[in-house]
């Protein structure tokens, strides 16, 4: 991720920008997909006083402006954008940082939703209208693949599991390497399934 800071009638010192760094650092699950070496960042602070004095009446207090741009260069229509205004440049930081979070996840659900859209139609396409009796009855067992993408968390299973939908979600470990099982609960809660099985 490729992080750019600019300052208008402000210093960004050292400790904004570790600030800014270390949130960055939580988007990194929703940024898999499309590869940390495909994001630019551009974070703008400036400062502006007030036109109007503060509620004592002794002076005009200064507001921070914090503008955040994230391209994601590979994504169509892959650009999200926040601003915020504050008396205090680390919360209005902390504000924008947090809408940027939410605008993510959104992106991510609005991309596996058009993944699933277009998986239903193939296989419409490739489903036949009419079927041999035969062919109508459903079997028992259904065999199919078990499709598991790069090694993850067991934080980063359950945002998948959340934002997919799914009652439960495979996964390869990524500390341990082993094949693990991350499912919904009928009280709300999760259960894990460890299988002991390594698959790396």
């Amino acid at each position: 991720m490729n992080v750019e800071f600019r300052g208008v009638d402000i210093q960004i010192t050292d400790a904004m920008k570790a600030f800014i760094e270390g949130k960055l650092r939580r988007f990194q699950r929703y940024l898999k997909e499309v590869g940390e070496d495909q994001v630019e960042v551009i974070v703008s602070v400036s400062s502006v006083r007030s036109r109007h004095k503060d509620f004592a009446g002794d002076s005009r207090p200064i507001f921070y402006r914090v503008d955040m741009h994230m391209y994601l260069k590979n994504l169509p229509h892959g650009s999200i954008h926040a601003w915020e205004e504050d008396t205090d440049v680390f919360a209005a930081l902390d504000q924008v940082l947090d809408d940027m979070e939410r605008q993510l996840i959104k992106l991510k659900q609005r991309r596996l939703e058009l993944r699933r859209e277009s998986a239903k139609i193939k296989e419409r396409m490739h489903t036949p209208e009419t079927l041999p009796p035969e062919e109508r009855e459903k079997p028992l067992i259904v065999e199919e693949d078990l499709a598991i993408e790069k090694p993850m968390s067991v934080e980063d299973a359950m945002v998948e599991l959340d934002t997919t939908g799914a009652m439960f979600i495979p996964f390869v470990d990524i500390e341990t390497g082993h094949l693990r099982i991350l499912y919904r609960k009928k009280g709300g809660n999760f259960g894990l399934i460890n299988t002991k099985c390594r698959m790396l």
